[in-house]
Parts: C-alpha cells; sequence; structure tokens
C-alpha cells in the first residue's frame, strides 16, 4: 500500500519544486491529484472483484508493478502531462491495492487480530506521506526531486517482493455484493467519499499552504512528517482498541473524525504554531478512521470482503478526487485559509454520515 499511494503523496509533497520546474499552478496540482483519485475509484471496485478473483497475493502483486511503471513515468516527465500520464498508470495499482489488502487480511489474518491488521494496513498512507515529507528537505532540495521518486520504486519493489502466499477460497457464483451493495453500506461509502473530500487535501496541499503561510520547504516537510508519524500511531492504536472491546466500529470512528475536524479552522488561521497544531489534529484524527471503518465493513461482509472494501474504497476515492481538485481552485482564487474551511466542513459531514450508516447496518446486517 505504501508503494500505491507513493507516487502521488510525492507529488504533493514535491509540488513546488516541481511547479517551478514544470511551470504550473495549485489548480493544476489539484486536478492531477483529482485524475489519480478519480481513476482509482473508477476502478475500485474491479480491483475488489479481481482480487477475490485471482486472490489477493496475485492482485496485489500486480498492483505493485502498477505503481512501479507510474513513478519511472513520473521521474522521466518534462511536461505536466506525462506527469498526469504517470499518476494515471499509478492509480491502477492503488485501485488494486486497498481492496486487495482487506481480502488478504480477512483471509490470512485471525478474526481476534484482525483491528490491529487493519490498523497497520491504513497506516501505509500516513507512512507514505511521512517519507513523502521527509523526501524534500533530505533529497529533493539538495539532488532535485525526480531523485526523491527513487523511494516509490523502492517501496514498489519491496512490495512486489514480500507480499505473502493466500490462496483465495473458490466461490462457486460471484457474490451478490458485487453487483448490488446494499444500502447501509453505501450510506458508509457516501461518508467515506465526503471523509476523503476534508482529507486528501492534507496529502496534496499541507507542505504548500505551510511555506504560503511562511515556514521554510524543510521545516514544511517535518510538519509532515510529524503528522504522518502521529497518524500511525493512532491508526495502529484505534485498530488494537477494536481487538480488545466490541466498540461500535462506525460510532467511534464518527466521533473521532467530529474531533480531528477541529483541526482545520486551526490550519485556517495562519498562525504558526496554530498551523502546526492544527496540522496534528487533522493528522491524528480527522484522518485516523479510516482502519476502523474499513474492519466494521469486512466483519459485516466476510464472504465477499474484496468487494465491501472496493465499495467503501470508491467513495473514499471519489471524496480524495473531489477534495484536492476542489482545494486547489480555491487556493489559487480565494486563499488556503477558505480551502481548509471546506474541509472542515466536510468532515463534519462525513462524521453524521458514517454515523447513519453504521447503525443502519447494524439494524439490517448485508
Amino acid at each position: 500500500m505504501v508503494a500505491a499511494i507513493a507516487p502521488v503523496h510525492l507529488f504533493g509533497a514535491l509540488a513546488p519544486e516541481i511547479q517551478d520546474e514544470l511551470h504550473f499552478g495549485d489548480t493544476a496540482q489539484g486536478m492531477a491529484v483529482a485524475a489519480f483519485f478519480a481513476l482509482s475509484a473508477l476502478l475500485t471496485s474491479w480491483g475488489g472483484s479481481f482480487t477475490d478473483r485471482v486472490g489477493p497475493t496475485r492482485a496485489l502483486r500486480a498492483a505493485a508493478i502498477s505503481s512501479f511503471a507510474g513513478a519511472v513515468v513520473i521521474m522521466a516527465a518534462n511536461r505536466y502531462g506525462i506527469i498526469v500520464a504517470g499518476l494515471l498508470i499509478a492509480a491502477v495499482g492503488n485501485a488494486i491495492s486497498q481492496p486487495g489488502n482487506s481480502s488478504f487480511i480477512s483471509l490470512g489474518v485471525p478474526a481476534q487480530r484482525r483491528g490491529i491488521a487493519m490498523g497497520i494496513k491504513q497506516s501505509a498512507i500516513p507512512v507514505s506521506t511521512g517519507l513523502a515529507g521527509l523526501a524534500l528537505p533530505v533529497i529533493a532540495i539538495t539532488a532535485g526531486w525526480r531523485w526523491a521518486y527513487l523511494y516509490a520504486l523502492g517501496a514498489a519493489m519491496v512490495g512486489f517482493a514480500l507480499v505473502p502466499r493466500i490462496v483465495a477460497p473458490v466461490r462457486s457464483t460471484v457474490a451478490p455484493l458485487h453487483h448490488r451493495p446494499s444500502r447501509p453500506l453505501l450510506i458508509v461509502a457516501i461518508g467515506a467519499a465526503a471523509s476523503g473530500i476534508a482529507v486528501a487535501p492534507i496529502g496534496a496541499f499541507l507542505v504548500r499552504s505551510l511555506e504560503d503561510s511562511g515556514f521554510e520547504p524543510g521545516r514544511a516537510g517535518i510538519v509532515q512528517l510529524g503528522g504522518s508519524v502521529l497518524l500511525v500511531t493512532t491508526r495502529i492504536g484505534w485498530g488494537r482498541l477494536m481487538d480488545g472491546t466490541d466498540i461500535d466500529r462506525f460510532r467511534f470512528a464518527s466521533g473521532i473524525l467530529l474531533f480531528g475536524a477541529i483541526g482545520y479552522p486551526l490550519l485556517s488561521f495562519g498562525s504558526k504554531p496554530l498551523m502546526v497544531l492544527g496540522a496534528l489534529i487533522a493528522y491524528g484524527a480527522a484522518w485516523s478512521w479510516a482502519g476502523v471503518v474499513h474492519l466494521g465493513v469486512v466483519e459485516r461482509h466476510a464472504d465477499a470482503a474484496g468487494g465491501a472494501a472496493g465499495v467503501l474504497q470508491a467513495g473514499m476515492f471519489v471524496g480524495a478526487m473531489i477534495g484536492p481538485g476542489v482545494f486547489g481552485i480555491v487556493a489559487d482564487n480565494q486563499g488556503f485559509a477558505t480551502g481548509w474551511m471546506i474541509s472542515f466542513t466536510a468532515a463534519i459531514v462525513a462524521a453524521a454520515l458514517l454515523l447513519w450508516g453504521g447503525i443502519a447496518l447494524e439494524r439490517h446486517p448485508s
């Protein structure tokens, strides 16, 4: 999963350097990130079905190959259009990786350990954003942004080599979920989309926003790294908590997302200490719910975990597509503060939808 998401996170963290060399603005950056997540959203339901058909081992190896190829294209880019092409190639791997890993956990991890397994799985995203932020002061400023993409190539190669072998059970029929998701699952997926609108701009624009408020590039990268470390900690911690209790997954996720929404107004104030605090709250809470919701969805759809995770992830990708695109346009025309307040509103809506969807799943289990 680190390999699957690394190309787009590097693009966000290295945006100032890439924009200066290839001559494009924040709107174009947002559109490129949106294109990555748009294709991910379109293909992720297929990625879930593909995983259920061939098994998670083959699916995740295919995802690693796609991510490697996308990173190679981006490294060789000499204009904006080639960057977008590389992101789209990598998006195919991203669409397979999320449901592929959820299926792997459902098939290969004992039930009493799936919470922490989901937390580790979802920690791949903050690990990726953290390493991308670290790549800015360590590699990009001295050697150039292209060399920073060696991290994405290395992650893809390691991921391909280390995928464990899991044999998927043979199914005589295709699970109905592949064709008609339940209404409660769709509500949860729409809530995930709203949350994606709120959180995706963090990975794509936090560094740009911090630099716009006077942070040096290296310090902005360190803030992103710190937020990513906190997010890894909370996601694994929430997963471990889920394994030890019968806490309702969806109510818990809604609560931490609601608390995390506080971070966005702090980011909009423009004060350096408040922006750092806001970034840490947004990372540590607003973005930390995903593993808990994935666990709840997989538990409710054990017979078609890949397909169910694909529906949920499609919602997240739709939000991740809309969020950066809208944010980039707003940032270019009205400033970053307005963009962060849009994220705040989306987080509140997402918390309500996740709560509603969780209650509906409890009343009408799939």
